[in-house]
Order: C-alpha cells, then sequence, then structure tokens
C-alpha cells in the first residue's frame, strides 16, 4: 500500500462507485429487500487496493451507472463517498486505466469493521435487477 497516496483533488464528497456482485447481495427485509455485504468492500484477492468508480469523472467523460456495469449485467452499483472512506482510515487515488479513465483505488487496511462501515454508508445507485 506504500505505492499510493491520498488524492486531495478527490473531495470528500465524491461519489465513489462500486460494482457488487450478486454473490454479495444479501436478502435484508428491514434494508428494503436487499442489502450489500460487508465482504464486497474487501481488496483483491490478488492483494492490490478495492476498484472504484469516481463517478464525475465519468459524468466528465459524459457517461453514467450502466456504463459502469457494461459486461456485469447481474450486478448492482454502489455509492459511498470517499469522506466515508476517508473516516475509515483509509485513502483515495486516481488510477486510470486505458480502457477506464474513472477508475480509482481505495486503499489501506481493511478490517471487518471498516468494510461493516463502508457497506452500511453505501446505497444503491443501480440496485439488483429482479431481486
Amino acid at each position: 500500500m506504500d505505492d499510493y497516496t491520498d488524492d486531495p483533488t478527490i473531495l470528500n464528497d465524491a461519489d465513489l462507485w462500486r460494482r457488487i456482485p450478486p454473490y454479495h447481495f444479501v436478502s435484508d427485509p428491514t434494508a428494503g429487500g436487499i442489502r450489500i455485504s460487508s465482504a464486497a468492500f474487501e481488496d483483491h484477492p490478488n492483494g492490490t487496493p478495492m476498484s472504484v468508480f469516481l463517478a464525475d469523472v465519468v459524468a466528465e467523460i459524459e457517461r453514467g451507472p450502466q456504463d459502469a456495469l457494461a459486461g456485469h449485467e447481474s450486478f448492482g452499483l454502489a455509492a459511498f463517498t470517499a469522506g466515508l472512506a476517508r473516516s475509515c482510515e483509509q485513502g483515495v487515488a486516481r488510477e486510470p486505466l486505458a480502457d477506464e479513465p474513472a477508475h480509482a483505488v481505495v486503499f489501506g487496511r481493511k478490517t471487518k469493521s471498516v468494510s461493516r462501515k463502508l457497506a452500511k454508508g453505501s446505497r444503491w445507485v443501480v440496485p439488483p435487477a429482479n431481486r
């Protein structure tokens, strides 16, 4: 994680979008039907930081939430703020990819408590279809 530095140009109120695969949907009638498992907010199994989209960059390049889900039609799309991530001792850094200029990472040690806070503080941008 030493390779990343928190980017102050990503403001605390900036929305970070995270694709949520179906295996991280949890049935919960008290949460309106489906909530997001805290396991959806962990780093990649290969050790790289958690990937997100910068919602403002998506808008700047005239794309939308459905573009973030291209090729992942059974997934949902959740949002949380950079400020929430930072309040959990996480950093946020831009990491544009050749095919995805809005790509960024959330880096830092993700304990169960951190993952739970990110899950609880998230909201659906594109809820799971047919659930």
